[in-house]
């Protein structure tokens, strides 16, 4: 019950944020898909430049889309850990366990889903932090997974 309330704490920190302080994340999508590094250091890339996307309504929708994904996982993730709490007094995690696994497909979907747009925007190459952060929730995500379903 605590990793899925702490996992779903973590999401629900990103909604705020992205909510509360647009700019500093939403900055980041255009200046992946633009593929803006990768144009300004000629050598590098010069087979995937073909990838990019520069326009600023694709921009707008994939960020709201990565919001809206974050709100559902935190959602399912909060249901999740008060199902498993509820449940674990009253006997029976069933119901628990089965919406605390949805939330945690929806985390695992989410920082995989970064690392496949992200590669294939070839993000590796500048925006190796970034990368790291993803495959690091990823993994989190992918332990909890195993933990929460570990037998009683």
């Amino acid at each position: 019950m605590l990793i899925v309330a702490g996992l779903a704490g973590y999401l629900s920190l990103f909604v705020l944020n992205n909510l509360t302080d647009p700019r500093t994340n939403s900055a980041a999508i255009p200046r992946m898909m633009t593929m803006r590094e990768l144009k300004a250091d000629p050598p590098l890339g010069g087979g995937v430049l073909w990838r990019a996307i520069d326009s600023p309504a694709v921009h707008r929708v994939a960020y709201g889309l990565v919001v809206a994904v974050q709100a559902i996982g935190a959602v399912l993730l909060w249901w999740g850990a008060v199902l498993l709490g509820w449940t674990a007094a009253t006997g029976g995690a069933t119901i628990g366990l089965t919406v605390a696994n949805l939330g945690l497909l929806v985390f695992v979907a989410l920082f995989l889903g970064f690392l496949l747009v992200g590669v294939w925007f070839s993000y590796w190459v500048k925006m190796g932090p970034v990368q790291q952060g993803h495959l690091t929730l990823l993994l989190v995500g992918l332990a909890a997974v195993v933990v929460v379903n570990l037998p009683a």
